[in-house]
């Protein structure tokens, strides 16, 4: 299960009156809230919390009104509250400040995991803003029951102990998101330990199954369709408890074929003059390229594919594609975090020495 904390930095300000207005830099005086940093502040209403009251209301009505895009506006311009204060450009700008908003942020999180496993369910993940918890239930009505229970404690538990060491209203605000039915979190290369941001899960919707991806290959711009179309393909294999190995394989096979090469492209935004790269990224040498055949660039997006001779340039390929590159740099990365699962290696699955065992999943 997922569940996150609505516009988790804005509700902090808000809830611990943190700002520059309020700041109290030596800590002297009364009726003080002192951040987990050490940062304090005085128990007035700032100037930070009362524009995000104002922002909160007018977010609530677009949301009424079904305003998407006034909605998200007000929320992305809330939560760039905490930016400015990290921001050494704002005439505000104070480390203290910005960091007691991020401390009282962990110790949010690290306390509603341990206030979840009090109540019985495991923890088995946090992000910035967010609880991963295994509900042990049979199905998924009785996981969206115990979502709604966890929500409903973590909240008047905030509510309670903000009053009480605070003197103050709380904000914060659980919301039970989804459940998966299956869930993923790829290891990172040599460890034990799952890569942070970066997990696949299965949820069903209306009857409808649906996969969702977060951090990984699936949804970055900078990896290649033929990554994103092995990755896929890959978990839904596994969430559907059917064994990749066959696929793997005959996915190698087919790029050595040629099957795939309209999904090889890579595409990079030049975000500075060619001049001013000081190291030759491949999509700087793809760049050189075109301007070498006295072309000019269309774009700062610059498309190209490896080759044996190295990048070149979408449309001006003039050597043969280096199948070996999209192997090793593509799919066996995404292979090996998936296969190590399996007590199996990408190199040993395409060699054959080894096989893969879905009952060691």
């Amino acid at each position: 299960m997922v569940l996150d904390f609505k516009s988790l930095y804005p509700s902090i300000i808000r809830t611990f009156n943190i700002d520059p207005y309020s700041y109290v830099s030596d800590c002297k005086g009364k009726n003080l809230i002192k951040a987990p940093n050490g940062a304090c502040f005085r128990n007035e209403d700032g100037i930070l919390p009362i524009l995000i009251q104002r922002l909160w209301k007018e977010r609530e009505k677009a949301r009424n009104e079904k305003d998407e895009l006034t909605r998200h506006a007000i929320k992305i311009l809330m939560n760039s509250m905490f930016g400015i204060i990290a921001s050494p450009s704002c005439r505000f700008f104070d480390l203290n400040i910005a960091n007691a908003i991020t401390h009282f942020g962990q110790y949010i999180i690290k306390l509603s995991a341990e206030e979840v496993e009090k109540m019985g369910y495991k923890w088995i993940y946090s992000d910035t803003d967010s609880l991963m918890i295994l509900p042990g239930a049979k199905n998924l009505e009785g996981a969206d029951k115990i979502g709604e229970k966890i929500e409903k404690h973590i909240n008047e538990f905030y509510k309670n102990l903000v009053k009480k060491e605070y003197g103050r209203e709380s904000f914060l605000e659980l919301s039970y998101d989804k459940c998966f039915v299956k869930f993923l979190m790829p290891k990172l290369r040599g460890k034990e330990a799952g890569a942070k941001k970066r997990y696949a899960g299965l949820i069903v919707k209306d009857g409808k199954e649906e996969m969702q991806f977060t951090g990984l290959e699936f949804i970055r711009t900078d990896w290649t369709k033929l990554a994103k179309k092995f990755q896929h393909e890959l978990f839904n294999l596994i969430f559907h408890n059917k064994d990749p190995a066959n696929y793997t394989k005959k996915f190698v096979n087919d790029i050595k074929k040629g099957e795939y090469d309209e999904l090889l492209v890579y595409k990079k935004s030049m975000r500075r003059k060619i001049e001013e790269y000081a190291v030759e990224t491949p999509h700087k040498k793809a760049a050189e390229k075109v301007l070498a055949q006295g072309l000019k660039l269309e774009s700062n997006v610059i498309s190209y594919i490896m080759t044996e001779d190295g990048p070149e340039p979408l449309g001006h390929i003039k050597h043969k594609i280096d199948y070996e590159h999209y192997i090793k740099k593509q799919i066996k990365p995404i292979a090996d975090s998936i296969l190590v699962f399996f007590d199996a290696d990408f190199d040993s699955l395409i060699k054959g020495s080894r096989q893969t065992n879905l009952d060691k999943f």
